[in-house]
């Protein structure tokens, strides 16, 4: 029978092995409390390490898909040019002490790590942060919200970046304040990646972390899946979990049928034969897994050999639960991608402020460390020789430049969309249909 499972550890129950085929190629090694002793210390940013992912892309841009979007780029029509942030020429360093930082975004991304807290000291800028609780929160606060002129530093994911230009919140950046970002992959600055970030000559944000969503697996329980097609196999019944996300879930299921899109436009058949794919999933799978921490904690109690929507950063909450097995790979379909920018908002007060953190959270020291306490992945190759060797495998950086420009490209959130296709509500609509199946 199915079930969503909704506590932090799932009590699932275990059936025989004469009751399901057995997924194990090889034994297992038992789990005891003792491995925890050699578990790996991090600093923690709680609301992000089991919950960001989820949060991200799937709340508040209802009212955008039901007709509010038209009101909103009515009410911003006035702001629609781009007007590069103010402040000091970029050929000197600006005089920032004594100044503010308000920053209103996803805890965890203004980076209370040790680098950025010296440099905040050092240049006596006091920082004010104001956390959301969906991306949409974003979208309200500099349209119709008041946050316009109050805020100095944001941030966007990539998907968001088209309607976020036509509705004017970030400014168009001036590059040269911030040379450190000239450090990052190339993939970042001029690449499939940085395309989203840089329109049409014009800079609206810097990306400074991504990730990648394929599959999860226990790596001692069987050989990594090559297809997300191998999860519909007998060997795998009643062995793997579906994680409620209906962004990732929807890019998963284009990929595997082949008709994925970076913008994301698909036709109210193509998303119906995505669904019936996850249908199919769901009836070879053991349950629907709430969160990525659920996930983690089902690999690691052996509830489960695999995970899907996956994300690398999984195999670090497993980790921290004495679980070192777990591994993430990319199909060779493909995967969900993500990636966030700092942007400076509009009519923003002391942008030089922003420019300033901006540029320092592009530095080897900051972008290691970033990397460890988020667990996701930097985007500045020189940080990688100042990552613990555990948070560097995380990440295929060695393949970033095929992973992001052909594997695994950025897509796009549909909150508006041509007639015929289907928008991001529709997506959500199709996904819970999958659950209720």
């Amino acid at each position: 029978m199915w079930s969503v499972c909704g506590s932090t550890r799932c009590r699932a129950r275990r059936t025989s092995s004469e009751e399901e085929p057995a997924v194990h190629e090889r034994a297992r090694p038992e789990r005891s409390c003792a491995r925890r002793e050699v578990m790996r210390e991090r600093p923690e940013a709680p609301s992000i390490r089991f919950t960001r992912r989820e949060l991200l892309r799937q709340g508040g841009i209802a009212a955008l898909a039901l007709g509010g979007l038209p009101a909103l780029l009515e009410a911003c029509s006035s702001s629609s040019s781009p007007t590069p942030a103010g402040g000091s020429s970029g050929s000197s360093a600006a005089d920032i002490s004594g100044t503010t930082l308000d920053f209103y975004s996803w805890q965890g991304y203004d980076i209370p790590v040790k680098p950025i807290k010296e440099w905040l000291k050092s240049n006596d800028v006091t920082i004010k942060p104001s956390y959301i609780n969906t991306h949409d929160d974003i979208t309200a606060k500099f349209t119709t919200g008041g946050g316009r002129g109050n805020y100095n530093l944001s941030t966007y994911e990539a998907g968001w970046g088209p309607l976020y230009i036509q509705l004017g919140i970030p400014s168009v950046l001036d590059v040269s304040k911030v040379p450190n970002f000239q450090k990052a992959y190339e993939v970042f600055k001029t690449g499939t990646a940085g395309k989203w970030f840089n329109v049409n000559g014009n800079q609206y944000a810097f990306p400074f972390t991504w990730g990648v969503q394929g599959i999860n697996y226990q790596s001692d329980a069987i050989d990594a899946p090559t297809s997300y097609r191998d999860l519909l196999g007998p060997s795998f019944k009643n062995k793997f979990g579906i994680t409620d996300d209906p962004v990732a879930t929807t890019v998963i299921g284009a990929y595997t049928l082949g008709i994925y899109r970076a913008d994301s436009l698909y036709t109210p058949d193509q998303l119906s034969q995505i669904m019936s794919f996850w249908t199919q999933m769901k009836g070879n799978a053991r349950l629907i897994v709430p969160s990525y921490g659920n996930m983690a904690d089902l690999l690691a109690s052996g509830e489960i050999v695999a995970g899907t929507p996956g994300w690398a950063a999984v195999n670090s909450f497993a980790a921290d639960k004495g679980d070192n097995a777990v591994k993430h790979t990319v199909p060779k379909e493909g995967a969900a991608t993500f990636c966030d920018a700092y942007m400076i908002p509009a009519d923003a007060p002391n942008p030089d402020t922003a420019y300033a953190f901006i540029n320092e959270a592009f530095t080897p020291q900051a972008q290691a460390a970033e990397a460890a306490y988020l667990v996701q992945a930097c985007v500045v190759p020189d940080a990688l020789t100042l990552m613990d060797p555990a948070t560097k495998a995380l990440y295929p950086y060695d393949q970033i430049e095929q992973l992001l420009t052909t594997t695994a490209p950025l897509e796009a959130i549909p909150a508006q969309v041509p007639s015929g296709y289907a928008n991001y509500q529709d997506w959500v609509k199709g996904w819970e249909g999958v659950k209720a199946s």
